[in-house]
């Protein structure tokens, strides 16, 4: 017995040895992964400085190959469990989408894990934790292409997409469809998508195609997967991509008798220079000045919020109307969020058609009823 566990002593002290040369023939030195202590920010200090984000992750067959002593798929879902760890709930929307895959998570390339929908700490932690097993081919290209057809195809506002890839095997022949794809769905967005990438590993062509990457995006930057994954670099991150500091109220707030420069006899808004066409949320060019006075007025009185309320026609099933009258509500939140008002400020509502303004028998009655209120609150 004393001689079997000597032996059994000496197989593992050389198989240690062994690991021990063969880490250091490789030239890098091994590293458990930091321990995380950061706590969530504060609601009551931060507003969202985004409307939308979703998170596309690699989890293609070279994520489970190691890195620094880590499986570069493990080291991209902590990313993702710090994130949400420390990331407030401010009702802004998220998704989690993944490409690649092993057949035992899907044998699907690319997979909407969670939303579009309002961002829940518990959610986004919970769907994270499918994607367990990495495999298959890299197609970040596909991943794409897939959110610009589902979770980003009828978003508004700001929109961050964070990439956490090694970058690998999209260098060679993938590189030019993606980066391709990835301006398309710029070009699909607009102004408001800004790209995140994040680099996983040290391959230096895969650095160089996050790099273009957020180049596309021109708002957006690139991080190491090294520095999200210590407390300071993923405070730094979730500040600069998801936060901005709520604004303290330095003007007086409006007397309740004061008569607001814009408002009807009823006290609100309405966008009635012009209305909006049948079947459409494009607000016109004709309204443009009388929203910019409306957003002067919000900046002379920063405690007012405001409820955006959509408004339409009776053409239609109240279902789709319940959508498109949402629609024209966040169309005039945007315009004013991109005049300098702050989205907590603006509160949306849709009405469909259940109250007319005029009418729904006539063309001109029909007309009226395809309207935004804005109705101002905290007014003393």
């Amino acid at each position: 017995m004393k001689s079997f566990s000597i032996k059994l002593f000496t197989v593992l002290a050389i198989a240690f040895l062994l690991a021990g040369c063969y880490a250091e023939k490789e030239g890098k030195k091994v590293q458990t992964l930091p321990a995380f202590t950061l706590a969530p920010f504060s609601a009551d200090d931060y507003v969202s400085s985004i409307d939308n984000f979703v998170i596309v992750m690699d989890a293609s067959s070279s994520m489970g190959k190691p890195y620094m002593g880590n499986k570069k798929l493990d080291m991209a879902t902590q990313i993702v469990s710090r994130i949400n760890r420390t990331l407030p709930e401010l009702g802004q929307n998220g998704a989690l989408r993944s490409f690649g895959h092993s057949p035992a998570v899907s044998d699907k390339n690319t997979v909407l894990f969670y939303g579009m929908e309002e961002y829940s700490t518990f959610a986004l932690g919970e769907n994270v934790k499918k994607i367990s097993e990495a495999g298959g081919t890299s197609a970040l290209h596909t991943a794409l292409a897939a959110s610009g057809q589902e979770e980003l195809n009828s978003v508004y506002g700001k929109t961050a997409v964070i990439i956490i890839s090694d970058g690998q095997p999209d260098y060679s022949l993938e590189s030019a469809i993606t980066l391709k794809t990835a301006q398309t769905l710029k070009d699909q967005l607009g102004p408001g998508l800004c790209y995140y990438p994040v680099l996983v590993g040290d391959d230096e062509k895969g650095a160089v195609l996050m790099d273009d990457i957020s180049r596309i995006g021109e708002c957006g930057f690139v991080s190491n997967a090294d520095t999200l994954l210590t407390n300071a670099g993923m405070a730094n991150f979730v500040k600069d991509v998801f936060l901005a500091q709520k604004p303290v109220a330095q003007a007086a707030p409006a007397p309740a008798h004061v008569e607001l420069k814009g408002t009807n006899a009823q006290g609100i808004w309405v966008v009635d220079e012009t209305y909006f066409d049948f079947d459409k949320s494009v607000i016109k060019p004709e309204a443009f000045d009388y929203l910019d006075e409306i957003a002067d007025v919000l900046k002379t009185y920063p405690r007012i919020t405001v409820k955006v309320q959509g408004h339409t026609d009776s053409t239609g099933t109240k279902a789709y109307n319940d959508a498109l009258s949402i629609r024209r509500a966040q169309a005039v939140k945007t315009y004013l969020m991109d005049k300098g008002i702050h989205g907590y400020r603006l509160v949306l509502e849709g009405f469909d058609f259940s109250k007319p303004a005029a009418t729904n028998t006539t063309a001109k009655g029909r007309s009226l009823n395809r309207r935004v209120e804005l109705h101002p609150m905290n007014l003393e």
